[in-house]
């Protein structure tokens, strides 16, 4: 059975969104739905004919722009498992928001405050932050999770790469654009979120480069 997979969808609206420069919120409306059920379609393996159809009309292409020349053909690879067995990935029990949190200060990730578990798929210590909010939609939706690495400083930083952020007043999830005059400037991938606060250097604990997210 073709399955139309919600992912591909959301990949291919991401590039959609970029090269007609429309909003997350404008593409929802083209479909005419709500946002529950919007968002709910990237999660879905296999989006009924109704939601295709909708979806084709709505954008005017065809199934093959979307999922392919052949889509009854799997594109998934066996899981490489890595590690040693031994606990490596600390599960941070803040959330990975599109805004700042407040009023935890530099408490925030001492290493015996927080549970660490077994992850196969990296072999080398890493976070697992969830993510939340909608600032970094399509790509990043609530309830996933970020899994990352600290980089060692911030010349390690990729214009366009998006990142977790430990500040002094919270996590944040956001897409890089430059460092000026002390200042960390971000985007949200969400242009409805868009201006971004810069943050100051100072005021940054710690950057966790993506190594994967761990989706619904």
């Amino acid at each position: 059975m073709v399955e139309y997979q919600g992912n591909k969808f959301q990949s291919w609206l991401k590039k959609y969104q970029k090269e007609n420069g429309i909003s997350a919120v404008e593409a929802r409306e083209k479909l005419n739905l709500s946002n529950t059920s919007f968002y709910s379609l990237f999660k879905s393996k296999n989006l009924t004919r109704e939601s295709v159809n909708r979806i084709l009309e709505a954008f005017n292409v065809t199934e093959e722009e979307i999922w392919g020349d052949d889509l009854s053909k799997s594109n998934a690879k066996p899981a490489a498992f890595k590690g040693s067995g031994k606990p490596n990935m600390w599960v941070v029990p803040i959330k990975a928001q599109g805004g700042f949190l407040e009023g935890y200060g530099d408490n925030v990730l001492l290493e015996q405050n927080i549970e660490k578990v077994y992850f196969p798929f990296i072999g080398q210590e890493c976070f697992a932050f969830e993510i939340d909010g909608l600032s970094m939609i399509t790509e990043y939706l609530p309830g996933e999770y970020f899994v990352g690495t600290p980089i060692e400083n911030f010349n390690h930083l990729v214009k366009g790469r998006v990142y977790v952020f430990q500040t002094i007043d919270g996590i944040i999830l956001k897409e890089f654009v430059k460092i000026e005059d002390d200042f960390i400037y971000l985007r949200s991938q969400n242009e409805d979120f868009n201006p971004v606060k810069p943050i100051h250097l100072k005021d940054v604990k710690r950057v966790y480069q993506r190594e994967m997210v761990i989706k619904n």
